[in-house]
């Protein structure tokens, strides 16, 4: 699934066809709503900080948001600020009490039919922050890990392709990869972690770090779904097989 949605987003020509390709993919894992949001501006597409740039998201529940300036004190957002991932909504309450206007936020969006949310937030290499909100209108399970690795990489893989087209100016870069950068690129993808890949090349671990540190100043990521997402992009790299099961 996760390939075909980067294969089909990749020949995508606007915003709306990547847009309505993302909402299918999501169904097929149970969730129907999400918000997509740049967190900070984005000089690298000449654009501001904007909550919302698209979203099937209840109308009534993003009035109310914009309107009591919920994004000051939604738990979602500041999590997002500082983890640069996939997270359940559940799992913030795990990790630090709520204050009243959090859970009043958090109560709401359930009343409003929002379930089962998973925030994935998206750390550019320049201090770009993007994010998206996804939830289930009708199911209202915790995701499991696997179902939050996969919402993650159809996330970036997302945000990569909408980015492409909704730019005011672009540069088409060259970028090239060496042989060996590829082959463990390609290993990456198969979710085999940095001391794995090491063995498998017989290379020293320090090696492939060195080169993992490479392939990120070139592709301007800093974490591997990213690099592994924008590389297949770029068709830099054709693995038979993406896993998506990182390790660090």
């Amino acid at each position: 699934m996760i390939e075909a949605f980067i294969e089909d987003t990749n020949r995508a020509t606007t915003t709306d066809e990547v847009y309505k390709l993302f909402l299918k993919a999501l169904n097929n894992l149970g969730y129907d709503r999400t918000v997509y949001t740049y967190m900070t501006d984005q000089p690298d597409l000449n654009k501001e900080a904007e909550h919302g740039i698209v979203t099937n998201y209840p109308d009534e529940w993003m009035d109310r948001y914009f309107s009591l300036d919920y994004i000051k004190n939604d738990p979602t957002f500041k999590r997002a600020l500082v983890y640069n991932g996939p997270f359940s909504w559940e799992s913030l309450s795990k990790i630090r009490e709520f204050t009243n206007i959090e859970k009043q936020i958090m109560d709401e969006a359930s009343e409003i039919n929002l379930y089962s949310g998973v925030g994935v937030s998206i750390h550019g290499h320049f201090g770009n922050l993007s994010g998206l909100g996804i939830a289930s209108s009708y199911q209202k399970t915790e995701p499991d890990l696997n179902t939050l690795r996969k919402l993650n990489a159809l996330s970036r893989q997302f945000h990569l392709a909408f980015s492409d087209h909704n730019q005011d100016s672009k540069e088409e870069q060259q970028i090239t990869l060496s042989a060996r950068e590829r082959e463990i690129l390609l290993w990456a993808a198969e979710g085999k972690s940095d001391p794995v890949i090491a063995e498998l090349l017989e290379i020293k671990h320090s090696t492939v770090r060195y080169h993992i540190q490479n392939i990120f100043k070139k592709l301007g990521v800093n974490e591997r779904t990213m690099a592994v997402v924008k590389a297949i992009k770029m068709r830099l790299i054709s693995p038979s097989y993406i896993g998506f099961s990182y390790k660090g």
